[in-house]
């Protein structure tokens, strides 16, 4: 399926960006609020007041915060969240002031109050506290906030999806030459009903123009937008062009990847990936990202890299779709034709190929063959993994994992063997199978420093079990907000379970109120 307008992951924001360009604070003595990619200081050349007019000037601040006037709040809550002038870094005091200026209306404080709730920053994550102060600040005329409470209006998570009332508010945004919001109008005009770009009176939004509006101390997303629509068929899709498979590299997990392949926003091919990088495309595969499995397949479909191999082109697309990447599918679809399918029949015949097998039990698994039962699948499957090919023996483990009557003991017995011929893959799996059910396989701190560190590779099955651990305290402290924000992150790739889980934590908190109600 292609990246659509639902299921925007709007908080997987790990790179916040103060316009003016301060540096960002970090961990212990740093603000949690702030973590990778700080934008380069710019230190001043000029003179630089003593140490006892700094201590006046952060003491004339906290006095005018405390004596109630907002932007010296606001100014206050920046600072601690930055660790500047003299204030250590502290992200709950941070978002207590700047909180204290969003009550006064103050508009960039709205906007960045509602940054740090819906990312449970400092705060009790409440993405619905959130989504009414990105409504004040949008409505004050900021073009950040009018364009994040659009986009709050195509995921149905807070409020019921609306692409009209997203496309109005976005569409402000755009007329400020927000750039953000210029590409997803674009996007976004797609799902309008017929001619109603014609009509301008569709537009009728009120602003309210308010003379506290500040880009200069507003928190900006510099995050890749992602839209999924899981409600509509995968193959709505009428075509998937390298262009967007390079943009699904841009993500925050996947961004490492994206500069090792010498790839750029904007390249609408793989021509400038240098060939000693493809063994570390092949290494992201293997922790199970499902954008690096998407292109190896294609590479091996188009003999792009590697020579071309229909079976190996669809053994990876078929490993992508099983972690629900639309994209993977779509392209999966387009191979199967009735000389496809004999092929993989003869070469199952003529030499017993692992590969071929696994691709018809995976066909099959996915709905998308009917023409064998299911005992004649699962018999491949066992085939293949008796040949000791390591991808069968995975999904052979899975198989008695999540089937009736589980056997987590036959699953973890496969997946040992498979990690003893050094399987990454199998390794995730007995990490992740020890944080959904106490194993105990290995030490529970080992399985979540497992997890972190497939995180670094993209890894979706990862994120999920990262996601569950933070969400029942397992392994780490009980933390709502990063339950949220690994949920998103599998969510905004087009994974199914994601999304589903990611909807059950907000539905958990959703307000009575009929505004907030999206079934």
């Amino acid at each position: 399926m292609n990246i659509k307008l639902i299921g925007f992951i709007y908080c997987a924001i790990s790179i916040i960006l103060l316009e003016c360009n301060s540096a960002i604070a970090q961990e212990n003595d740093k603000s949690l609020a702030f973590k990778k990619n700080r934008p380069q200081k710019k230190y001043t050349i000029f003179y630089q007041p003593d140490l006892s007019y700094q201590i006046q000037k952060q003491f004339n601040l906290i006095r005018d915060a405390n004596a109630g006037i907002p932007l010296a709040q606001h100014e206050l809550g920046l600072r601690y969240l930055l660790g500047e002038d003299g204030l250590k870094a502290d992200t709950v005091k941070g978002a207590y002031w700047v909180g204290k200026a969003a009550e006064q209306s103050i508009t960039a404080a709205c906007y960045n109050y509602g940054i740090l709730l819906i990312n449970g920053w400092g705060v009790d994550w409440n993405p619905y506290k959130a989504f009414d102060y990105f409504m004040k600040a949008a409505k004050d005329g900021m073009a950040q906030a009018q364009y994040f409470f659009g986009m709050l209006h195509t995921d149905n998570l807070i409020v019921k999806k609306n692409y009209l009332e997203a496309y109005g508010w976005i569409k402000k945004a755009a007329e400020q030459n927000f750039q953000p919001a210029i590409d997803t109008k674009k996007e976004l005009e797609k799902y309008l009903p017929p001619g109603f770009l014609r009509d301008s009176s569709n537009f009728a939004i009120h602003i309210q123009p308010d003379s506290t509006v500040n880009s200069e101390t507003s928190f900006s997303s510099h995050v890749g937008l992602v839209f999924i629509d899981f409600d509509a068929v995968q193959d709505t899709i009428q075509k998937v062009e390298d262009k967007q498979l390079i943009e699904d590299l841009f993500h925050e997990f996947n961004m490492r990847l994206a500069d090792s392949l010498n790839l750029k926003i904007g390249d609408s091919s793989f021509i400038n990936i240098p060939p000693d990088k493809i063994l570390e495309l092949l290494t992201y595969a293997e922790y199970g990202n499902s954008e690096a499995l998407t292109i190896i397949g294609r590479f091996y479909e188009s003999g792009t890299f590697f020579e071309k191999n229909s079976i190996k082109a669809s053994l990876n697309y078929l490993l992508a779709s099983q972690l629900s990447y639309p994209k993977a599918k779509f392209l999966l679809l387009k191979m199967l034709s009735n000389d496809f399918i004999n092929d993989l029949i003869y070469e199952i015949k003529t030499s017993k190929n692992p590969e071929a097998m696994f691709v018809f039990y995976g066909l099959w698994s996915l709905g998308l063959y009917n023409q064998i039962i299911k005992d004649e699948a699962i018999k491949y499957l066992n085939e293949s993994a008796n040949q000791e090919f390591l991808t069968s023996m995975i999904e052979l483990g899975q198989s008695y994992y999540s089937g009736k009557g589980t056997d987590n003991k036959k699953s973890i017995t496969i997946w040992e063997r498979a990690a003893l011929t050094g399987s990454v893959q199998a390794k995730l799996r007995l990490s992740a199978t020890n944080i959904f059910d106490g194993t105990f396989y290995e030490p529970i701190e080992k399985s979540i420093l497992n997890l972190k560190s497939a995180v670094e590779y993209g890894s979706v099955l990862a994120q999920i079990a990262l996601a569950y651990a933070y969400e029942n305290g397992i392994g780490v402290q009980k933390n709502k907000a990063e339950a949220v924000k690994y949920y998103r992150y599998a969510a905004q790739r087009g994974n199914l379970t994601g999304y589903t889980e990611l909807k059950r934590l907000y539905d958990e908190i959703r307000p009575s109120e009929k505004r907030f109600m999206v079934n």
